[in-house]
């Protein structure tokens, strides 16, 4: 049988389109302090090509310490969890950039000092594979 598959929802006219679906009723909804961080990163920073570059590199490393820093022994995996904030370009493409510390602190990493060499870094929990929001 090769007919179409249902579809469900409504059909537009011929010759118009319905609006696309509304992200915010998607099933998991993302958390208020991740919208306002994403928000605040995407109106507050006057160079466009700077937010695209931070969210990049933001989401290199969210996948990285979902994925990878999440396999094999600690050794291995936890420099995939660790963002080292003094790195130059980690701290052009988060650290000052409005919102993006943030939006990396919803996702689940958290701030720590680490006290042999006095860097501060962003450091994703071991064992977690991010919220259920960024698995969709």
């Amino acid at each position: 049988d090769n007919a179409p598959s249902k579809i469900s929802g409504e059909m537009a006219p011929p010759g118009r389109t319905n609006a696309p679906a509304d992200p915010a009723n998607a099933s998991a909804s993302l958390d208020p302090a991740f919208e306002h961080a994403f928000q605040t990163l995407v109106t507050s920073n006057a160079e466009h090509s700077a937010v695209l570059k931070s969210m990049k590199i933001m989401r290199t490393l969210i996948t990285n310490a979902t994925t990878k820093g999440q396999q094999g022994g600690d050794e291995t995996s936890s420099k995939f969890r660790r963002v080292r904030l003094s790195n130059p370009k980690i701290r052009e493409a988060i650290t000052d950039m409005n919102g993006a510390l943030e939006l990396m602190m919803c996702v689940g990493f958290v701030l720590s000092e680490n006290e042999d060499d006095g860097e501060t870094y962003l450091v994703y929990p071991p064992g977690d594979t991010g919220p259920d929001w960024l698995k969709n």
